[in-house]
């Protein structure tokens, strides 16, 4: 028997059937209407396939351009001199036969050679009165030798005070190569002593540069490996250089190991105290590689990588083996398969629904 309940309208209905019935369409519909308002995420990436290639780890470095050890001149003089005029300053090139300073002999120098060779002089006169003595035997042998040994002797003296310059009143030093002034140390008016630099000059051959580098990446590097070079403060001046040694040392004040490179003699741009770059070769990877911009970090440092996996974003956690210019080598659980995500890849999650577009297309799915 059915139980009907009167409205106060005077409707009848089922109650308990009916409201059930009443629910379920209401739960019905608001699940439809949620499901249109909220449609699938998914996110507009660019993909291109894997691709395997070489790539050489490099280590960068800076340094300076110094004239090779052993291989700078200093201008001195074997006698005390008198600097009468600098022709030339410091950092200017020069070429070989120029000018470079004056210099007269200080008086002390020329009291040296006047007394020189006045012994000289005083000695030949008195072998010549004992030779005369001699012949009247009035002159002993051994006094006869003595008389020469003193011409000698201060034939001698005179011969190293010529040699020294003392003689000249006024001397001028020319530039024995091309080349820089790497330094002035006198300056018109100043007396310089024996052996005191008055300039010091290199060479525009054998220049090198000196880089510091870390002592693990020191280990790999080998004298003869090919290195490329820059100026630090203008790219667009390089060359190539040539690896001569690695320092057996850690730098104290620097912490790095030094590393000596053969610069060439036809990049005019290079100079002595220059600051260079220089990018050397450690060794060469074989493996996947892929543009730089495609590989991502998270908090933790760890780099990974987004695949297209049949229109869903595949994460893959990578090692980075090697970076150079635009593009990474990376090792790690990739599928050669599925194309790899280059860009659009910072908003993806694991999972996501994806829109793709080739790397030489511009057209999506």
């Amino acid at each position: 028997m059915t139980h009907r309940t009167l409205s106060p309208f005077g409707a009848t209905f089922r109650a308990p059937a009916r409201v059930a019935a009443c629910l379920l369409l209401s739960t019905f519909a608001l699940a439809t209407t949620s499901a249109r308002a909220e449609p699938a995420v998914s996110a507009l990436v660019r993909v291109q396939p894997l691709q395997r290639g070489e790539l050489t780890h490099s280590v960068h470095a800076v340094g300076t351009v110094r004239t090779a050890s052993g291989r700078t001149l200093q201008v001195s003089f074997a006698r005390p001199v008198m600097v009468r005029e600098v022709l030339v300053h410091a950092g200017q090139r020069i070429r070989r036969g120029e000018p470079l300073l004056v210099v007269a002999a200080a008086p002390a120098a020329r009291a040296a050679y006047v007394q020189a060779r006045d012994a000289l002089h005083f000695a030949r006169a008195d072998l010549r009165r004992v030779r005369e003595l001699a012949k009247q035997q009035l002159a002993t042998r051994s006094q006869l030798d003595a008389a020469r040994k003193a011409v000698a002797d201060a034939r001698a003296a005179l011969a190293a005070a010529t040699a020294q310059g003392l003689g000249r009143l006024l001397q001028r030093v020319d530039a024995p190569f091309d080349g820089v002034v790497d330094a002035v140390a006198a300056a018109p008016g100043a007396q310089l002593a024996a052996g005191a630099t008055a300039l010091r000059l290199a060479p525009s051959a054998g220049l090198q540069a000196v880089v510091g580098v870390d002592p693990r990446d020191a280990l790999q590097l080998h004298p003869g490996t090919t290195v490329r070079l820059h100026a630090v403060f203008d790219p667009a001046e390089h060359t190539h250089a040539t690896v001569l040694s690695v320092a057996g040392r850690v730098d104290p004040a620097t912490g790095r190991v030094e590393v000596a490179l053969a610069l060439p003699a036809t990049a005019h741009w290079l100079l002595p105290g220059l600051a260079v770059q220089a990018a050397m070769p450690l060794r060469a990877w074989r493996g996947w590689v892929v543009p730089r911009q495609s590989v991502l970090r998270d908090a933790q440092g760890r780099a990974y990588v987004f695949q297209d996996n049949h229109g869903r974003a595949r994460r893959v956690e990578v090692d980075v083996e090697a970076d150079e210019g635009e593009r990474s080598a990376i090792s790690g659980p990739l599928k050669a398969s599925l194309p790899l995500v280059v860009l659009g890849n910072y908003e993806l999650r694991d999972g996501m629904a994806l829109r793709t577009v080739a790397a030489d297309s511009t057209e999506g799915r």
